[in-house]
Parts: C-alpha cells; structure tokens; sequence
C-alpha cells in the first residue's frame, strides 16, 4: 500500500513513520524540513510547501497513493499564517489529490480546541463547535474544507479529532505532559499556567498512532468517508492533581524535590475549558481497538525513557 504523509517530521508525524515502518508499505513523507537521519531511509521524502498549490500538484501528481494522511498544521503564529498554513493548505492538498484521490484521506483535527467547555457530557462528535482560539478557528474552517471536497467532489475523507497528545517520540514536541516532565527533570520546577482546575483528555502517542494504522489499513475504507471520530485517551485529568502526579513519580524516582509554579494564564480564564469529558466510542467500535496507556503508565513510561537519554 503507497501512503503519504503530510507534516512527517513533526511529533506525530516521525511518531507515525516509525510506527508504519514495520507494516510493507510504502511511505511517502512531505514536509517543509527533511526527516531525521534514522527515518529518512524508511520514506521516500517529499519537501514541499502546502501553501504551493502547483508544487503540490507537481509532487503528487505521479504517485498514485492509496491513503494519504493529513497531519501538516501550524498552532503558535500570526493568525494569518495559522490560517493560510492550516485552512488553505488543506484545500491546496485535497485540490491537488482532486485528479486521483486516494482510498482515504485522513484529516487531524482538535478535540477541546473545538467542543471547550462541555454542553453535554460525555462529548460525542454531535457536540457543538465554539472555537476561541485561531488555532480552533483554523481546524474548525479546516473542516469544513474537508466536508466541502467530500460532498461536492465526493473524495473519501475521515476527519480524526484528537485530544492532547503526549509521550516521546523521535521528533519531540513539548505539549503539557510532555513539558512537565522535561521541566522537572531539566530545571527541578515545571509551571502551570493560571489556576490548575483547567480539564484535559490526553491520549498517549502510541495509542494515537495505533489508532492511524487501524485506520489506514481498514479493510473498508470506503465506509470511512465523510466520518468524523473523537481520538481520545481514556481518561480525563485536571491540570493541577496531574502535575502533583507527575512531581510524586519524578521525586519517587530520582529523589529530587520538584517545584509547582503557578504563572499567569495563557488565555483568559473564561475562555479556557474546566468542564470536559469526551467520548471516543465512535473510534473503538469502527476500529475495533481502545486506548491502552493510562496516564499513571504514560507518564511512568515517559520519565523512565528520559531518564535514560
């Protein structure tokens, strides 16, 4: 099977590399940066820009890919370049497969960034849209974009949203956990930012790839498209009780007394999320696969691999 990457040398996409390398197929990687040394022979490496629709058309044109999998997305910038990057991006990429689209298309969206502060609990994929950050407005618009080319063009897309991602993989991205863990065992303090009662789902990076690899190889995937699912972890955690958590196994394991620093919000308290319990059943039934890492064994896990580098 040809399957095409799109954002390859970021976290989850080196994460999703790795895992794929071991399945026969082929890998076609895209990206603005090459791919690090130990993934680069496992792909065959496509540097190109999203935001270059003839580029785009020029690259992909002769590959005939069977999957493509959309991870390539911005979150911290202007919000011109969030929205050019994510939203015109997308509609370049899905334009450019327009010719010969794959089997299925499978696009990375956002979870809270989308829902925020639950309506209704659990949150399904029925949930209603409030996005206040650009990022959210970007995927939200991202999307859309996506439901455009399944409904007018009928293209076989499935949109993932997922919650917080965390856990090590061969091009790191220092999301909450992740942050936390590197702070206390690098600076001996990590920093939360406002109040701590902040909610978050998270889903390990290892259960998040499984979830991909089920996707790509479902053996209908034709009954993929136009499906959305929530791609979640299997628990929910306030942002205080987890860096107690994580400052209990870090001191546990190395004996070093870690600090909790409260710093000023990152956005304002009121549009943060304190009420969020998300459902990912759509996912587990389609894919036939659940979550396995709880954070109690992913944060074990991911101080025992830093620990060791």
């Amino acid at each position: 099977m040809k399957v095409l990457i799109t954002g390859s040398s970021g976290y989850i996409g080196s994460a999703l590399v790795d895992g794929l390398s071991g399945q026969r197929d082929t890998l076609y990687t895209l990206d603005v940066r090459p791919p690090p040394k130990r993934l680069a022979a496992k792909t065959q490496f496509i540097e190109q820009d999203i935001t270059d629709l003839e580029g785009l058309k020029d690259e992909l044109r002769p590959l005939n890919v069977d999957v493509a999998v959309h991870l390539a997305a911005i979150v911290g910038a202007d919000p011109s370049r969030v929205l050019r990057i994510n939203v015109d991006g997308t509609a370049n990429l899905l334009e450019a497969l327009r010719s010969k689209p794959p089997k299925l298309i499978l696009i990375a969206s956002t979870a809270a960034q989308l829902y925020r502060n639950a309506q209704y609990m659990p949150v399904d994929e029925k949930h209603p849209i409030t996005p206040v950050t650009v990022y959210g407005l970007s995927k939200h618009l991202t999307e859309e974009v996506a439901r455009f080319y399944y409904r007018v063009h009928s293209m076989p897309i499935a949109i993932f949203r997922q919650t917080n991602v965390y856990g090590l993989a061969t091009v790191q991205k220092y999301t909450v956990i992740n942050r936390f863990v590197e702070d206390s065992l690098t600076k001996g303090s990590l920093t939360i930012h406002g109040d701590g009662k902040q909610v978050r789902n998270f889903i390990h990076i290892d259960d998040l790839v499984q979830y991909y690899i089920e996707a790509i190889h479902y053996p209908s995937p034709e009954r993929l498209a136009g499906q959305v699912f929530n791609i979640s972890g299997p628990e929910e955690c306030q942002i205080g009780p987890l860096a107690e958590m994580i400052v209990s196994h870090i001191s546990s394991k190395t004996n070093k007394k870690v600090k909790i620093v409260h710093g000023p919000p990152s956005i304002p308290p009121e549009q943060d999320i304190h009420i969020f319990q998300i459902t990912s059943r759509k996912a587990q039934l389609f894919f036939n696969y659940k979550p396995r890492t709880t954070l109690t064994d992913g944060i074990a896990k991911i101080v025992a691999n830093s620990l060791e580098l």
